[in-house]
């Protein structure tokens, strides 16, 4: 497939950014170029603000009624399942997940823009509060234009359910995607641009722009984006934060961590096994909440790592186009390097590195399945973010609940135990927003399922109803009460 040029959107018009970046995106298999990075021009991303600060001051696109918003998000949806063999395409081409991962993943994007129209119906706009005989009502308005910055790592899917949050509160948006990862989004963008304009709505609705810090700081600095949605690393979340701080810009920031797994005494080694050897290799481990830090009694550490050992073993490092690859290359050069880099550190504190799985003869960023041994809890406090986790031995379930605590814990976490009644009270005590039982899905616990972040893991949520809630403000109109006593 050819790559999707990266194309400005500015209120209706496609246009090529003008700045070209000194990367280049690669073909993680082989290394070889596909496209540079390109930048929108200054003055173009600021006449992107202004039509989204237009269209919410006139109210044109807040005012639309919910019937119209949800008709939208129903066209976005269509549009992207007509075209999710290519997003699956263009997402392992730029994460270098497999294909058949990416596949899976992209056949829950339109389903999940549905999932935004019903849930702006379950929040909805306004709702009567008691008041006796007054008339009290709490309002949900959007809070104004909104800006998404998507991550490289899960490109397409976090970007259009971010974006198709924010359209369903009546935000203006404008898109950022990841200067590694922009054809996804780009194609996203083609198909939200033609079901805006098949319904006759306002062009600025939604646009898009592309870079890397620069362009990102330009929107985040802004004093007329009201909401800022952010998933990617703590540097980058700090810096957006500090650019929204002094307008006091909603935020909500994901930002990964180094989620423990607490193994219980009475752990079945092999699902433990089997689990994390998943998830540390689901997405290439190049997801926000892998496994990292792997805390097991002494007495089982010797079985689990020979359980895990032997999973690994079962794994195949590949193209990552080819269906029977299991783990694809790592994104980028400068990630793979970054993340060699960390193992190397681990293994100069008298870390021991397994590292068995034959890598394909190509010249591609690929990596591994690691595990390291042999280091106190203490030596492992940071994200790894790739295909490894660091494995630790513990005396008891309290230490391993003390270890859990690092200056990097507070998205997930991970219990294994068969007294599910105790693994439930030992995942109640990690300090984190979602901790999984015997096992390491990607999927959503439950319905409602209301996923908060904690420590340096972010700000604010990701959940179904909590995005649409984001992106809105609340109000409270009545009718005030005479006898009140002050």
């Amino acid at each position: 497939m050819t790559t999707p040029a990266q194309t400005d959107l500015i209120d209706g018009v496609w246009t090529e950014p003008a700045v070209t970046l000194a990367a280049t995106i690669d073909d993680p298999n082989t290394g070889v170029p596909r496209q540079h990075q390109m930048a929108t021009a200054a003055g173009n991303v600021e006449r992107a603000l202004a039509a989204a600060a237009a269209l919410h001051e006139h109210g044109d696109w807040s005012a639309v009624p919910i019937s119209r918003r949800t008709k939208l998000l129903e066209l976005i949806a269509d549009g992207i399942a007509r075209r999710a063999e290519e997003l699956a395409y263009e997402d392992a081409m730029a994460t270098g997940n497999p294909l058949r991962t990416t596949t899976q993943m992209t056949s829950y994007l339109a389903p999940r823009v549905k999932a935004a129209a019903d849930q702006l119906t379950e929040v909805g706009e306004s709702a009567a509060l008691p008041a006796g005989n007054r008339d009290v009502r709490l309002l949900r308005r959007p809070l104004g234009p909104a800006a998404v910055l998507a991550p490289w790592n899960a490109p397409t899917f976090v970007a259009a359910a971010k974006v198709a949050s924010a359209l369903a509160a009546g935000c203006p948006v404008i898109l950022k995607p990841s200067e590694w990862a922009p054809a996804g989004c780009q194609i996203v963008a083609e198909v939200i641009a033609g079901s805006v304009a098949a319904l006759g709505l306002p062009t600025a609705v939604f646009q898009l722009v592309h870079g890397a810090a620069e362009v990102g700081a330009q929107l985040t600095a802004d004093r007329r984006i009201k909401a800022i949605s952010f998933t990617g690393g703590g540097a980058g979340g700090a810096a957006v934060a500090a650019a929204a701080a002094p307008h006091f810009t909603a935020l909500q920031l994901e930002l990964g961590g180094h989620n423990p797994a607490v193994v219980r005494p009475d752990a079945d080694l092999a699902v433990t096994a089997s689990a994390l050897a998943a998830g540390m290799t689901k997405l290439n481990g190049q997801w926000c909440e892998a496994p990292g830090k792997v805390l097991v009694p002494d007495a089982l550490h010797n079985d689990l790592i020979d359980a895990l050992t032997g999973e690994l073993a079962k794994l195949r490092v590949g193209h990552c186009l080819d269906y029977t690859t299991d783990v694809g290359p790592i994104a980028y050069s400068a990630h793979r390097e970054r993340l060699q880099r960390a193992v190397d550190r681990l293994a100069a504190q008298g870390g021991e590195i397994r590292a068995g799985a034959a890598l394909p003869d190509l010249d591609g960023w690929f990596f591994s399945p690691t595990l390291v041994l042999g280091l106190p809890p203490h030596a492992s406090e940071s994200e790894l973010f790739g295909p490894a986790v660091t494995v630790h031995a513990v005396s008891s379930i309290e230490e391993a609940l003390a270890a859990a605590h690092g200056p990097e814990t507070g998205l997930a976490g991970f219990v294994f135990g068969t007294d599910l009644d105790a693994a439930l009270d030992t995942a109640a005590r990690l300090p984190v927003g979602e901790v999984r039982v015997n096992g390491c899905n990607l999927a959503d616990l439950a319905d409602g399922s209301e996923q908060s972040f904690w420590n340096n893991a972010g700000i604010g949520g990701h959940g179904p109803t909590d995005m649409v809630r984001f992106f809105q403000g609340r109000r409270v109109i009545g009718v005030d009460d005479p006898g009140f006593p002050i």
